[in-house]
Protein backbone atom coordinates (compact mmCIF):
# COMPACT_ATOMS: atom_id res chain seq x y z
CA UNK A 1 0.00 0.00 0.00
CA UNK A 2 2.81 2.51 0.72
CA UNK A 3 4.48 2.13 -2.12
CA UNK A 4 0.62 2.22 -4.38
CA UNK A 5 0.42 5.31 -3.04
CA UNK A 6 3.85 6.88 -3.33
CA UNK A 7 3.11 5.75 -7.54
CA UNK A 8 0.84 8.73 -7.12
CA UNK A 9 3.00 10.95 -5.80
CA UNK A 10 1.24 10.76 -2.07
CA UNK A 11 4.11 11.03 0.75
CA UNK A 12 3.77 8.41 2.97
CA UNK A 13 4.37 9.99 6.68
CA UNK A 14 4.37 7.10 9.23
CA UNK A 15 2.62 3.55 9.77
CA UNK A 16 0.76 2.76 12.88
CA UNK A 17 -0.16 -0.89 13.48
CA UNK A 18 -3.71 -1.80 14.76
CA UNK A 19 -5.30 -4.53 16.25
CA UNK A 20 -8.63 -5.96 17.43
CA UNK A 21 -9.75 -4.65 20.63
CA UNK A 22 -8.88 -1.60 22.89
CA UNK A 23 -6.25 -1.15 20.55
CA UNK A 24 -8.50 -0.58 17.60
CA UNK A 25 -9.28 3.10 19.23
CA UNK A 26 -5.81 4.27 20.57
CA UNK A 27 -4.46 4.19 16.90
CA UNK A 28 -3.29 8.13 16.56
CA UNK A 29 -5.64 10.37 15.14
CA UNK A 30 -3.34 11.76 12.67
CA UNK A 31 -2.87 15.14 11.46
CA UNK A 32 -5.42 17.61 9.90
CA UNK A 33 -5.36 17.44 5.99
CA UNK A 34 -3.58 13.43 6.18
CA UNK A 35 -4.75 10.65 4.08
CA UNK A 36 -5.71 8.15 6.42
CA UNK A 37 -5.12 4.69 5.34
CA UNK A 38 -6.26 1.24 6.73
CA UNK A 39 -5.10 -1.70 5.59
CA UNK A 40 -5.41 -5.40 6.47
CA UNK A 41 -8.10 -4.97 9.21
CA UNK A 42 -11.97 -6.09 9.37
CA UNK A 43 -13.29 -3.30 11.19
CA UNK A 44 -13.29 0.29 9.74
CA UNK A 45 -13.06 3.22 11.38
CA UNK A 46 -14.91 6.33 10.29
CA UNK A 47 -11.36 8.59 10.33
CA UNK A 48 -9.94 5.81 7.29
CA UNK A 49 -10.59 7.56 3.91
CA UNK A 50 -9.40 3.98 2.42
CA UNK A 51 -9.89 0.43 3.67
CA UNK A 52 -8.27 -2.63 2.38
CA UNK A 53 -9.03 -6.45 3.46
CA UNK A 54 -9.57 -9.50 1.93
CA UNK A 55 -12.48 -10.38 4.21
CA UNK A 56 -15.96 -11.07 2.86
CA UNK A 57 -17.03 -8.07 4.11
CA UNK A 58 -16.43 -5.17 6.58
CA UNK A 59 -18.37 -3.50 9.81
CA UNK A 60 -17.99 -0.13 11.12
CA UNK A 61 -17.58 1.62 7.77
CA UNK A 62 -20.00 4.85 6.99
CA UNK A 63 -23.05 4.38 5.10
CA UNK A 64 -22.42 6.59 2.19
CA UNK A 65 -18.82 4.71 2.00
CA UNK A 66 -18.24 3.74 -2.10
CA UNK A 67 -17.51 -0.02 -1.49
CA UNK A 68 -15.97 -2.76 -3.51
CA UNK A 69 -16.32 -6.77 -1.84
CA UNK A 70 -14.43 -9.82 -3.45
CA UNK A 71 -13.19 -12.60 -2.65
CA UNK A 72 -9.06 -12.68 -2.19
CA UNK A 73 -6.14 -15.21 -0.79
CA UNK A 74 -4.54 -12.01 0.31
CA UNK A 75 -4.65 -7.84 0.51
CA UNK A 76 -0.97 -7.84 -1.25
CA UNK A 77 -1.98 -9.85 -4.02
CA UNK A 78 -5.38 -7.69 -4.86
CA UNK A 79 -2.93 -4.14 -4.31
CA UNK A 80 -0.12 -5.24 -5.93
CA UNK A 81 -1.77 -7.46 -9.07
CA UNK A 82 -5.17 -5.40 -9.99
CA UNK A 83 -5.39 -1.90 -8.42
CA UNK A 84 -1.59 -1.29 -8.79
CA UNK A 85 -0.62 -0.60 -12.63
CA UNK A 86 2.58 -2.21 -12.18
CA UNK A 87 2.80 -5.42 -9.67
CA UNK A 88 4.85 -4.01 -6.50
CA UNK A 89 5.72 -7.89 -5.11
CA UNK A 90 7.38 -10.30 -7.45
CA UNK A 91 5.21 -12.89 -8.46
CA UNK A 92 6.94 -15.69 -6.70
CA UNK A 93 6.50 -13.44 -3.60
CA UNK A 94 3.48 -12.91 -3.96
CA UNK A 95 2.58 -16.75 -4.76
CA UNK A 96 3.97 -17.10 -0.98
CA UNK A 97 2.01 -14.47 0.40
CA UNK A 98 -1.07 -15.57 -1.15
CA UNK A 99 -0.21 -19.19 0.34
CA UNK A 100 0.35 -17.88 4.09
CA UNK A 101 -2.35 -14.99 4.32
CA UNK A 102 -5.18 -17.92 3.07
CA UNK A 103 -3.08 -20.86 5.41
CA UNK A 104 -3.04 -22.74 1.97
CA UNK A 105 -0.90 -24.80 3.04
CA UNK A 106 -2.21 -28.62 2.06
CA UNK A 107 -1.83 -27.51 -1.55
CA UNK A 108 2.01 -27.17 -1.48
CA UNK A 109 2.52 -29.81 0.56
CA UNK A 110 3.52 -27.40 3.86
CA UNK A 111 3.74 -29.06 7.30
CA UNK A 112 3.61 -27.41 10.42
CA UNK A 113 7.14 -27.44 11.27
CA UNK A 114 7.63 -25.73 8.05
CA UNK A 115 5.58 -22.68 9.28
CA UNK A 116 7.17 -22.86 12.86
CA UNK A 117 10.37 -22.41 11.33
CA UNK A 118 12.16 -18.96 12.67
CA UNK A 119 15.48 -20.09 11.31
CA UNK A 120 16.52 -19.35 7.69
CA UNK A 121 19.54 -21.69 6.34
CA UNK A 122 19.60 -22.07 2.84
CA UNK A 123 19.59 -25.79 1.68
CA UNK A 124 21.65 -26.72 -1.02
CA UNK A 125 19.19 -29.63 -1.66
CA UNK A 126 17.10 -27.95 -2.84
CA UNK A 127 15.82 -25.80 -5.89
CA UNK A 128 16.00 -21.97 -5.83
CA UNK A 129 12.35 -21.68 -5.55
CA UNK A 130 11.82 -24.34 -2.74
CA UNK A 131 14.75 -22.01 -0.79
CA UNK A 132 12.67 -19.15 -1.81
CA UNK A 133 9.45 -20.57 -0.25
CA UNK A 134 11.16 -21.74 2.85
CA UNK A 135 12.60 -18.67 3.76
CA UNK A 136 8.95 -16.71 2.69
CA UNK A 137 7.77 -18.41 5.49
CA UNK A 138 10.74 -17.62 8.34
CA UNK A 139 9.67 -13.82 7.62
CA UNK A 140 5.98 -15.10 8.46
CA UNK A 141 7.28 -16.73 11.39
CA UNK A 142 9.38 -13.53 12.57
CA UNK A 143 6.69 -11.35 11.64
CA UNK A 144 4.20 -12.97 14.49
CA UNK A 145 7.28 -13.24 16.74
CA UNK A 146 8.02 -9.60 16.76
CA UNK A 147 4.91 -7.28 15.59
CA UNK A 148 4.12 -6.43 19.00
CA UNK A 149 7.63 -5.16 19.63
CA UNK A 150 7.77 -1.10 19.90
CA UNK A 151 7.73 0.32 16.54
CA UNK A 152 8.99 -2.54 14.81
CA UNK A 153 5.85 -2.78 12.11
CA UNK A 154 6.17 0.94 11.65
CA UNK A 155 9.86 0.62 11.02
CA UNK A 156 9.65 -2.54 8.80
CA UNK A 157 6.95 -0.60 6.52
CA UNK A 158 8.80 2.38 6.86
CA UNK A 159 12.02 1.06 5.39
CA UNK A 160 11.61 -2.48 3.95
CA UNK A 161 10.74 -2.19 -0.19
CA UNK A 162 8.43 -4.65 -1.32
CA UNK A 163 9.94 -7.95 -1.44
CA UNK A 164 10.46 -10.79 1.06
CA UNK A 165 14.12 -10.99 0.91
CA UNK A 166 14.50 -6.81 1.61
CA UNK A 167 11.89 -7.56 4.19
CA UNK A 168 14.06 -10.74 5.51
CA UNK A 169 17.05 -8.43 5.91
CA UNK A 170 15.31 -5.34 7.92
CA UNK A 171 13.42 -7.54 10.17
CA UNK A 172 16.60 -10.04 11.09
CA UNK A 173 18.65 -6.47 11.55
CA UNK A 174 15.78 -4.68 14.25
CA UNK A 175 16.07 -7.86 16.04
CA UNK A 176 19.57 -7.78 15.99
CA UNK A 177 19.70 -3.92 16.84
CA UNK A 178 16.85 -3.80 19.38
CA UNK A 179 17.60 -6.68 21.58
CA UNK A 180 14.74 -9.02 20.21
CA UNK A 181 14.86 -12.90 20.91
CA UNK A 182 17.11 -14.38 18.70
CA UNK A 183 15.61 -16.35 15.68
CA UNK A 184 17.76 -19.70 16.79
CA UNK A 185 15.55 -19.11 20.77
CA UNK A 186 12.41 -18.45 19.04
CA UNK A 187 12.60 -22.10 17.19
CA UNK A 188 13.59 -23.54 20.43
CA UNK A 189 11.09 -21.91 22.17
CA UNK A 190 8.18 -23.05 19.59
CA UNK A 191 9.35 -26.75 20.53
CA UNK A 192 8.90 -26.19 24.07
CA UNK A 193 5.37 -25.27 23.85
CA UNK A 194 4.79 -28.03 21.20
CA UNK A 195 6.07 -30.48 24.04
CA UNK A 196 3.97 -28.24 26.76
CA UNK A 197 0.92 -28.87 24.91
CA UNK A 198 1.33 -32.67 24.27
CA UNK A 199 1.25 -33.32 28.05
CA UNK A 200 -2.05 -31.32 27.83
CA UNK A 201 -3.82 -33.15 25.57
CA UNK A 202 -6.89 -34.80 26.95
CA UNK A 203 -8.88 -37.89 25.93
CA UNK A 204 -12.85 -38.03 26.65
CA UNK A 205 -16.08 -37.17 24.62
CA UNK A 206 -18.16 -34.19 24.11
CA UNK A 207 -19.71 -33.68 27.38
CA UNK A 208 -15.86 -33.21 28.75
CA UNK A 209 -15.39 -30.29 26.99
CA UNK A 210 -16.22 -28.34 29.63
CA UNK A 211 -14.61 -29.46 32.12
CA UNK A 212 -11.01 -28.63 30.08
CA UNK A 213 -8.60 -25.74 31.97
CA UNK A 214 -6.47 -23.74 30.73
CA UNK A 215 -3.86 -24.98 27.51
CA UNK A 216 -5.77 -28.46 27.64
CA UNK A 217 -6.72 -29.95 24.19
CA UNK A 218 -9.12 -32.62 23.35
CA UNK A 219 -9.85 -34.23 19.78
CA UNK A 220 -14.16 -34.99 19.86
CA UNK A 221 -14.70 -36.71 16.56
CA UNK A 222 -13.45 -34.08 13.35
CA UNK A 223 -12.91 -31.19 15.99
CA UNK A 224 -9.89 -30.44 18.44
CA UNK A 225 -11.66 -28.15 21.78
CA UNK A 226 -8.90 -26.38 23.46
CA UNK A 227 -9.20 -23.84 26.28
CA UNK A 228 -6.96 -20.97 26.16
CA UNK A 229 -3.09 -21.21 25.01
CA UNK A 230 -1.73 -22.71 27.90
CA UNK A 231 1.43 -21.54 29.47
CA UNK A 232 3.03 -18.64 27.36
CA UNK A 233 5.78 -17.42 29.88
CA UNK A 234 9.54 -17.68 29.48
CA UNK A 235 10.79 -20.36 27.35
CA UNK A 236 7.12 -21.34 25.26
CA UNK A 237 6.63 -19.84 22.05
CA UNK A 238 3.30 -19.59 21.43
CA UNK A 239 1.83 -20.55 17.82
CA UNK A 240 -1.58 -20.78 16.40
CA UNK A 241 -0.64 -24.01 14.28
CA UNK A 242 0.81 -26.21 17.26
CA UNK A 243 -2.85 -27.73 17.53
CA UNK A 244 -2.32 -29.39 13.83
CA UNK A 245 1.12 -30.77 14.76
CA UNK A 246 -0.59 -32.54 17.84
CA UNK A 247 -3.33 -33.32 16.06
CA UNK A 248 -2.36 -33.94 12.89
CA UNK A 249 -6.01 -36.01 12.22
CA UNK A 250 -8.53 -33.32 13.06
CA UNK A 251 -10.06 -31.73 10.71
CA UNK A 252 -11.48 -28.60 12.40
CA UNK A 253 -10.09 -27.01 15.63
CA UNK A 254 -12.48 -24.05 18.06
CA UNK A 255 -10.15 -22.28 20.93
CA UNK A 256 -11.75 -19.57 23.59
CA UNK A 257 -9.05 -17.02 24.71
CA UNK A 258 -10.41 -15.33 28.26
CA UNK A 259 -9.68 -11.76 26.91
CA UNK A 260 -13.39 -12.32 25.15
CA UNK A 261 -12.50 -14.05 21.34
CA UNK A 262 -14.25 -17.74 20.38
CA UNK A 263 -12.30 -18.61 17.13
CA UNK A 264 -12.93 -21.89 14.70
CA UNK A 265 -10.57 -22.82 12.13
CA UNK A 266 -10.27 -25.65 9.81
CA UNK A 267 -6.75 -28.01 9.27
CA UNK A 268 -4.86 -26.12 6.86
CA UNK A 269 -2.14 -29.17 6.31
CA UNK A 270 -4.44 -31.57 5.33
CA UNK A 271 -7.15 -32.13 2.43
CA UNK A 272 -10.86 -32.21 3.94
CA UNK A 273 -13.44 -34.42 2.78
CA UNK A 274 -15.82 -32.49 4.24
CA UNK A 275 -15.65 -28.94 3.98
CA UNK A 276 -18.14 -26.76 6.20
CA UNK A 277 -18.43 -22.83 5.88
CA UNK A 278 -17.41 -22.14 9.43
CA UNK A 279 -19.03 -18.79 8.71
CA UNK A 280 -22.14 -20.04 8.18
CA UNK A 281 -21.96 -22.72 10.67
CA UNK A 282 -21.20 -20.16 13.29
CA UNK A 283 -23.22 -17.17 12.68
CA UNK A 284 -26.15 -19.24 10.89
CA UNK A 285 -26.60 -22.35 13.03
CA UNK A 286 -25.21 -21.62 16.08
CA UNK A 287 -25.37 -18.09 17.20
CA UNK A 288 -28.97 -17.69 16.72
CA UNK A 289 -29.36 -20.68 19.66
CA UNK A 290 -28.46 -17.86 22.00
CA UNK A 291 -30.30 -15.00 20.17
CA UNK A 292 -33.07 -14.51 22.88
CA UNK A 293 -30.77 -14.59 26.04
CA UNK A 294 -28.51 -12.36 24.42
CA UNK A 295 -31.00 -9.85 23.25
CA UNK A 296 -32.45 -9.72 26.74
CA UNK A 297 -29.11 -8.15 27.98
CA UNK A 298 -28.07 -4.24 27.35
CA UNK A 299 -25.08 -3.16 27.18
CA UNK A 300 -25.28 0.95 27.79
CA UNK A 301 -23.00 2.91 25.64
CA UNK A 302 -20.95 4.13 28.86
CA UNK A 303 -19.75 0.69 28.59
CA UNK A 304 -19.10 0.46 25.49
CA UNK A 305 -16.89 3.74 25.22
CA UNK A 306 -15.07 2.42 28.43
CA UNK A 307 -14.27 -0.64 26.89
CA UNK A 308 -13.40 0.60 23.68
CA UNK A 309 -11.08 2.77 24.98
CA UNK A 310 -9.65 0.65 27.60
CA UNK A 311 -5.73 0.75 26.54
CA UNK A 312 -5.95 4.90 26.20
CA UNK A 313 -7.31 5.04 29.89
CA UNK A 314 -5.00 2.17 31.16
CA UNK A 315 -1.69 3.40 29.08
CA UNK A 316 -2.92 7.37 29.18
CA UNK A 317 -2.27 7.78 25.49
CA UNK A 318 -2.65 11.49 24.51
CA UNK A 319 -4.11 11.87 20.62
CA UNK A 320 -5.60 8.80 20.19
CA UNK A 321 -8.67 8.67 18.19
CA UNK A 322 -10.87 7.18 20.99
CA UNK A 323 -14.56 5.82 20.10
CA UNK A 324 -16.86 8.49 19.06
CA UNK A 325 -20.42 9.23 17.83
CA UNK A 326 -19.29 8.38 14.12
CA UNK A 327 -18.15 4.85 15.45
CA UNK A 328 -21.10 4.27 17.02
CA UNK A 329 -23.34 5.22 14.33
CA UNK A 330 -21.23 3.41 11.85
CA UNK A 331 -21.31 0.34 14.11
CA UNK A 332 -24.43 -0.03 15.76
CA UNK A 333 -26.41 2.94 14.56
CA UNK A 334 -29.96 0.98 13.27
CA UNK A 335 -29.76 -1.07 16.75
CA UNK A 336 -29.41 1.51 19.32
CA UNK A 337 -31.96 1.79 22.22
CA UNK A 338 -33.09 5.42 23.49
CA UNK A 339 -31.18 7.61 20.80
CA UNK A 340 -32.87 11.10 21.26
CA UNK A 341 -34.08 12.02 17.19
CA UNK A 342 -31.89 13.84 15.20
CA UNK A 343 -31.47 17.74 15.20
CA UNK A 344 -32.61 17.78 19.00
CA UNK A 345 -30.38 19.76 21.76
CA UNK A 346 -30.20 16.37 23.69
CA UNK A 347 -28.85 14.29 20.73
CA UNK A 348 -26.25 16.97 19.82
CA UNK A 349 -25.09 16.65 23.19
CA UNK A 350 -24.64 13.46 23.27
CA UNK A 351 -22.69 13.86 20.42
CA UNK A 352 -20.27 15.63 21.80
CA UNK A 353 -19.65 13.50 25.37
CA UNK A 354 -19.32 10.50 23.40
CA UNK A 355 -16.51 12.54 21.26
CA UNK A 356 -14.57 12.97 23.94
CA UNK A 357 -12.05 10.58 25.73
CA UNK A 358 -13.93 8.75 28.36
CA UNK A 359 -11.31 9.97 30.75
CA UNK A 360 -12.40 12.93 30.25
CA UNK A 361 -15.72 12.62 31.30
CA UNK A 362 -17.67 13.56 34.43
CA UNK A 363 -20.07 11.21 36.83
CA UNK A 364 -23.57 13.57 35.48
CA UNK A 365 -21.69 12.90 31.32
CA UNK A 366 -21.14 8.96 31.87
CA UNK A 367 -24.84 8.50 33.71
CA UNK A 368 -26.21 10.26 30.49
CA UNK A 369 -24.56 8.14 28.57
CA UNK A 370 -25.99 4.85 30.40
CA UNK A 371 -29.73 6.05 28.98
CA UNK A 372 -28.38 4.55 25.14
CA UNK A 373 -28.21 0.88 25.11
CA UNK A 374 -27.50 -1.70 22.55
CA UNK A 375 -28.49 -5.96 23.24
CA UNK A 376 -25.23 -8.46 23.37
CA UNK A 377 -27.00 -10.10 20.73
CA UNK A 378 -26.10 -6.41 18.07
CA UNK A 379 -22.70 -6.13 19.87
CA UNK A 380 -21.76 -9.44 19.32
CA UNK A 381 -22.75 -10.06 16.03
CA UNK A 382 -21.60 -6.64 14.91
CA UNK A 383 -18.06 -7.63 15.46
CA UNK A 384 -18.05 -11.24 14.54
CA UNK A 385 -17.62 -13.15 11.18
CA UNK A 386 -15.03 -14.18 9.11
CA UNK A 387 -14.72 -16.58 5.75
CA UNK A 388 -15.03 -20.42 5.08
CA UNK A 389 -11.99 -21.56 6.83
CA UNK A 390 -11.78 -19.15 9.77
CA UNK A 391 -14.32 -17.52 11.90
CA UNK A 392 -14.39 -15.54 15.08
CA UNK A 393 -16.81 -14.19 17.93
CA UNK A 394 -15.99 -10.82 19.86
CA UNK A 395 -17.64 -8.57 21.71
CA UNK A 396 -18.87 -11.12 24.78
CA UNK A 397 -16.40 -9.48 27.28
CA UNK A 398 -18.75 -6.70 27.40
CA UNK A 399 -21.31 -9.33 29.72
CA UNK A 400 -21.00 -9.05 33.37
CA UNK A 401 -22.12 -12.50 35.55
CA UNK A 402 -24.68 -10.74 36.68
CA UNK A 403 -26.09 -10.81 33.07
CA UNK A 404 -25.40 -14.70 32.07
CA UNK A 405 -24.65 -16.95 34.76
CA UNK A 406 -20.55 -17.44 34.56
CA UNK A 407 -20.15 -14.33 32.68
CA UNK A 408 -18.69 -14.07 29.34
CA UNK A 409 -16.30 -16.54 29.80
CA UNK A 410 -18.78 -19.69 30.34
CA UNK A 411 -20.93 -18.21 27.54
CA UNK A 412 -17.94 -18.76 25.14
CA UNK A 413 -17.78 -21.86 26.13
CA UNK A 414 -21.14 -22.76 25.94
CA UNK A 415 -21.45 -21.67 22.07
CA UNK A 416 -17.74 -23.66 21.69
CA UNK A 417 -19.47 -26.52 23.00
CA UNK A 418 -22.90 -25.84 20.81
CA UNK A 419 -19.99 -25.14 17.45
CA UNK A 420 -18.41 -29.07 18.36
CA UNK A 421 -22.19 -30.62 18.49
CA UNK A 422 -23.21 -28.98 14.96
CA UNK A 423 -19.99 -30.33 13.38
CA UNK A 424 -20.91 -34.01 14.77
CA UNK A 425 -24.12 -33.60 13.60
CA UNK A 426 -22.75 -33.05 10.25
CA UNK A 427 -20.29 -35.96 10.36
CA UNK A 428 -22.73 -38.62 11.07
CA UNK A 429 -24.71 -37.56 8.00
Amino acid sequence: MKVYLEQYNIKVINAYPINYGGTEYAVPKGKKGTLKVLVDFAHGKTMFKIHVDHHEGQVGVETDTSTSFKKSPSGAGIISGELSPRDIFPPADLKIINTVDSADFASQGLKPEDIFNAVFVKNPNFTVENNHKMMGLVVNKLLLSYKNKKDFLSKLVMNAKPSLISMYNVITKLAKAEGYKPPELIKTDTENYIKAQVSKIKVGKLSDVMSLKSGESMQVGPIVVQNNAGFMGKGNQYDRYVVFKNHPDTDYFTIVWSVGILQVSQNPFKKLEKKIHLGDLVMKKVMPKFKSKLQAIDITLDSLKYNYEIDIIKKGIQGAVGFTWPDLMALYGKQLKGLPKDGTNYQAMLTDITNKPYKSLSFKQTAIMKKISISAWDVIMAGSGGHPAITNISGVNFIKKDQYPGGYVQLMRDIQFEVVKEMQKIYIL
